[in-house]
């Protein structure tokens, strides 16, 4: 090589050395001038919240990925007070009065959105960001859970509750007791794969997890990275490359398992028949099947974590513990008298219902939505802000709850208690609360109180704490709950003496 094409490679060398170093001072630049507006300048800045979260969106994504976020949102709202700047163009609210605001539906004030964090996949219930097609929507839905189909339906659901009855005599009252969350998915997915599909996962028979439940979590796992990708254009560019690669798995099989159900779907009446009219369904099979995933995993999930938190604490609190009992046991005089409407006549047991998800709300993480340019707390937002009211850190705030921390579901008996009770929202409210929230008080009231009836309990794994052990991933993944269970003598149980 000649001396002179030495030199032409140092000169070439040097050039792109240079390029590439003044590329990446404009990089630094832009992003520390972008951080310092973010900061300083932003029509944000006034509102409280730590700096690096107003400078970036990539804190809330490591606290939202990382399991903990409803906790770390709350310790926010400790410091700072009740509505946090949690990134450039993000607010956390923890006010009793924000659930209206942001939630709520009011002729006189413009509707917030669902956010872009939304923004991806088949639309269905959950993710559907218009509010006209979301209405079309629920409204072809709701026939699967008005109170009608809820009467037609109480015969399926008792027939699992006294399956999950049986089951526990079988398992829970060896001396280790058993594990109760699997148990809890069990009966909720069984019953809400029959009650949408005409088909048990026979999981309660088997005692065995369905493969699909182990999807999920999985599912909803990749839908978290998915949905934080949104806060970021270059990773928002890269899609689902920026979900790892087993949670992405997990999401694909889930989906074409929905698929699948939904092709192989019963004529029996049953929650998807609203979707069906004379000329077959009014939607496409994927769409079916985002909404069959949708209500496989809002149905099931939600309820077992119910089931486990309230279990949770009732084992923890003794004095809780005996009050419901003493009202169960004296309510009934055999268990064939356990229907719903005798339960939902039970005003201890509906207080440690509504208790049980004050403490432990069944989805911890605020559901997002984008400000119109509207007001909350009488405070205004600009519009395309993305917002939330943490409802981890509204149920956990002594400015909502008297000893917040405290398992009490007498302050939701006491006329005169302080608290402000409309600060805990678990099915969210407005033209977007739950569309199951009857079907799942049904299932709650149920098995509270058969299991309560029937057996006595206790916590086996005593060191367990469920704050310090769960994680959120939109819904929670929860640590093992052994309980042990002491049939009572001389009770009669037809669904247990006819063995």
């Amino acid at each position: 090589m000649s001396l002179a094409h030495v030199s032409y490679l140092y000169t070439l060398a040097a050039h792109i050395r240079g390029v590439v170093g003044f590329s990446a001072i404009l990089g630094a630049v832009f992003i520390l001038g972008r951080a310092f507006y973010n900061v300083f300048l932003h029509p944000l800045s006034k509102i409280p919240g730590p700096k690096l979260c107003a400078a970036t969106d990539f804190v809330v994504a490591y606290h939202f990925l990382s399991g903990r976020y409803p906790f770390y949102i709350k310790s926010l709202h400790d410091e700072y007070g009740t509505v946090v700047r949690i990134g450039p163009r993000q607010l956390s609210f923890s006010s009793a009065s924000s659930w209206r605001d942001i939630y709520g539906h009011s002729y006189s004030r413009k509707q917030f959105p669902k956010s872009h964090f939304y923004s991806f996949g088949t639309r269905h219930l959950i993710n559907e960001r218009d509010p006209q097609k979301h209405a079309e929507m629920k409204r072809k839905l709701s026939h699967g859970f008005s109170a009608k189909a809820l009467l037609e339906q109480e015969d399926i659901v008792q027939g699992y509750v006294d399956k999950l009855i049986g089951q526990i005599n079988v398992y829970g009252t060896r001396p280790e007791g058993d594990e109760m969350v699997k148990w809890y998915n069990f009966f909720t997915f069984d019953l809400i794969g029959d009650l949408a599909f005409g088909e048990s996962f026979g999981s309660l028979n088997d005692a065995k997890p369905h493969f699909w439940v182990s999807l999920l979590l999985g599912n909803v796992r990749a839908i978290a990275w998915r949905s934080v990708s949104r806060w970021f254009p270059v990773f928002e560019k890269l899609g689902v490359w920026t979900v790892p690669r087993s949670a992405m798995e997990m999401r694909i099989k889930h989906s074409e398992y929905s698929r699948r159900m939904i092709i192989q779907r019963t004529t029996r009446r049953d929650l998807l028949s609203g979707q069906f009219g004379p000329d077959g369904p009014g939607m496409t099979i994927p769409e079916l099947s985002g909404q069959a995933s949708t209500i496989i995993t809002a149905g099931s999930e939600t309820t077992a974590t119910f089931l486990s938190g309230t279990t949770y604490h009732l084992l923890k609190n003794p004095r809780v513990y005996n009050l419901l009992v003493e009202e169960i046991r004296s309510a009934y005089n055999k268990y064939d008298e356990i229907t719903d409407n005798n339960a939902s006549k039970l005003k201890y047991l509906s207080a440690v219902i509504d208790e049980g998800l004050r403490i432990y709300p069944p989805v911890g993480a605020g559901t997002y939505r984008e400000s119109p340019g509207e007001t909350v707390d009488g405070m205004y937002i600009p519009k395309g802000v993305e917002l939330s009211t943490s409802p981890w850190s509204t149920c956990h705030s002594p400015e909502n709850f008297h000893d917040p921390e405290e398992f009490k579901p007498e302050r939701w008996l006491d006329p005169d208690c302080p608290d402000k009770k409309h600060a805990s929202q678990p099915f969210s409210l407005g033209s977007r609360v739950c569309i199951g929230r009857n079907l799942a008080l049904k299932e709650i009231r149920l098995v509270l109180s058969k299991m309560f009836w029937v057996y006595d309990m206790e916590l086996v794994n005593k060191e367990v704490d469920l704050n310090r052990d769960s994680t959120s991933f939109v819904l929670w993944a929860k640590p093992d709950l052994w309980v042990r269970f002491m049939r009572r003598k001389g009770v009669h149980v037809p669904v247990l003496d006819s063995e």
